[in-house]
């Protein structure tokens, strides 16, 4: 899930928002992105500006680009932290991960819910996801793409990758709907 990025920093017009007239263009995936000098507002097409500033998060944050979305949602979740997380690597041949901890009771409850959610959003994926648990010093739960063992071909590391989106917005909505919301608290089953 990589981004073409072009910076030009000839002026193209006045900041909406301060007036400035250092303004900065990227382009982003072919979309042309106005940034503020000054403010540092940004300006154009939605999906392009959301990418520009996932990538800035994520670095930020240390984390690949191409799992932040989905490790910015996971984080969310109550109960739960993510502790490390990878994008995958079509050269290295490793598929995408988070690995996620328990910071409180809430977790098993968010851990259900998670697991709903990759069963409802299963038709949409092109991998089969899957949370598995590992002892790695600790507790730990990983959503990752279910992988038999052995070489992993590169086919299967781009399909992990374009799956992370599918997930992360499937849990997006998920988690916003009645049945994860009054699932906290109540028992389980």
């Amino acid at each position: 899930m990589s981004s073409a990025l072009v910076v030009s920093s000839a002026p193209v017009q006045t900041c909406p928002e301060c007036g400035n007239h250092d303004m900065t263009v990227r382009v982003v995936d072919g979309a042309p992105v106005h940034e503020c000098g000054l403010c540092f507002a940004r300006f154009g097409e939605r999906r392009a500006v959301e990418t520009l500033t996932d990538a800035e998060e994520a670095r930020m944050r240390g984390v690949a680009a191409g799992i932040w979305p989905l490790v910015r949602v996971l984080e969310r979740l109550p109960g739960l932290c993510v502790r490390t997380s990878g994008a995958g690597d079509t050269l290295a041949r490793t598929l995408p991960f988070v690995e996620l901890g328990v910071t409180s009771p809430e977790a098993l409850v968010q851990l259900e819910n998670l697991a709903k959610s990759l069963l409802l959003s299963a038709g949409a994926t092109r991998l089969h996801w899957v949370v598995e648990v590992a002892y790695q010093h600790h507790l730990a739960f990983v959503l990752k793409p279910r992988h038999g063992g052995g070489p992993v071909p590169a086919a299967e590391v781009r399909d992990a990758g374009l799956d992370v989106d599918v997930l992360r917005r499937a849990i997006e909505r998920d988690s916003r709907l009645s049945w994860w919301r009054h699932a906290v608290g109540k028992a389980s089953g």
